[in-house]
């Protein structure tokens, strides 16, 4: 079930903090600048001020997010995609609860568009932090799109996700494709290490274990793991959770960054440690978990710039004008509450890419 309510180890590696997250807070907050724009200067609701960053970031790594716990990370002509999910399909009956017997849906329509105009580079890795519809449905079909088909993509996720992924077809007759199975621990580095040679990577992939979102009855569906590929999934409840992940991408010395976006819960052992210098958190459905923002910023250091995931309305189409308006932002103003003075919280919006 995704996350969304209704209203309602130590990494063996730690970059070096001088970046511009470390040498542009004088005035108490990390700018972040989008395409054109901040990415905090985004129109807010009345009775919910707009935030203006202390700056305009110069890392060049950009964020863009893609709805729901989609997201684009791009460098150095570098692209990797963490649970790119477009097509945005109905997932509740009449009575307004989850209905997991729905067929899945796939929306050609908005793939072909968001490829064309904004994913314009296959990546090089996507990254599945679990196996729900919202998380995994889009993933073989971009894959086996045109623009993506004959390259070499590393896919990451547990075995459930992979054997899901198998039975629609990944990674297709004559694909390049990498599935790779991942189970928290992992630090992976891109490129791989030249045979007799030592290099630095351009980046690591560190995997962390996590959890699923708990909501108000203590649990989540559909649940469950897999051992081997199950027929071709074709409906919501076909795709199973099968363990969840969280992921820190680190860019050199210059900026590391961890997607705890999946989902709005955590492990705190796995991360106890870890000094991320950006927070992608996924922020609603929540209900049964203590604390869970105080949480989880205080067990990752209190990261200087935190961007809220999974808290728009997941139905709305991405080319919609109204997209920007489903966001749940007090989930927002919650977490600047909770990072105080000292932090910056981005607002992001749909498709818009910002520079950390």
């Amino acid at each position: 079930m995704p996350s969304r309510q209704p209203d309602s180890h130590a990494a063996p590696h730690r970059p070096s903090r001088r970046s511009v997250l470390r040498t542009g807070v004088a005035a108490g907050a990390v700018g972040v600048t989008g395409a054109s724009t901040t990415a905090t200067s985004t129109a807010a609701p009345a009775g919910h001020p707009a935030r203006d960053g202390a700056g305009r970031g110069r890392s060049g790594v950009r964020l863009r997010w893609l709805g729901i716990a989609g997201w684009e990370m791009t460098f150095d002509g570098h692209r990797l995609l963490i649970d790119p999910y477009l097509t945005r399909q109905r997932y509740t009956g009449s009575d307004g609860k989850g209905d997991m017997t729905r067929k899945l849906e796939v929306d050609h329509r908005i793939i072909d568009r968001v490829l064309s105009e904004h994913l314009t580079g296959a990546p090089e890795f996507v990254l599945l932090t679990h196996g729900h519809w919202d998380h995994l449905a889009d993933v073989p079909h971009l894959l086996d799109h045109p623009a993506w088909r004959d390259e070499e993509i590393n896919v990451l996720g547990t075995e459930t996700h992979l054997h899901l992924l198998k039975a629609m077809g990944v990674p297709g007759k004559g694909r390049k494709h990498r599935p790779v199975v991942v189970s928290g621990g992992e630090v992976l580095r891109h490129p791989l290490q030249p045979s007799g040679r030592r290099t630095r990577p351009d980046y690591t992939v560190e995997v962390v274990r996590s959890l699923h979102s708990q909501l108000g009855g203590y649990g989540f569906a559909p649940y469950g793991t897999l051992t081997a590929p199950p027929s071709r999934p074709r409906t919501l409840g076909d795709l199973v959770e099968g363990g969840t992940l969280g992921y820190q991408v680190t860019v050199g010395e210059r900026l590391s960054v961890m997607f705890l976006s999946g989902t709005a819960n955590f492990a705190a052992r796995e991360v106890s440690g870890a000094r991320p210098d950006v927070l992608v958190l996924g922020a609603s459905g929540h209900a049964a978990v203590h604390d869970y923002f105080e949480r989880a910023v205080s067990a990752l250091g209190r990261p200087r710039v935190i961007v809220p995931s999974h808290h728009d309305d997941m139905v709305t189409a991405l080319d919609d004008p109204a997209v920007h308006e489903t966001v749940n932002r007090r989930v927002v103003d919650r977490l600047q509450q909770v990072v105080g003075a000292g932090g910056h919280v981005v607002d992001p919006r749909h498709l818009e890419p910002f520079e950390l």
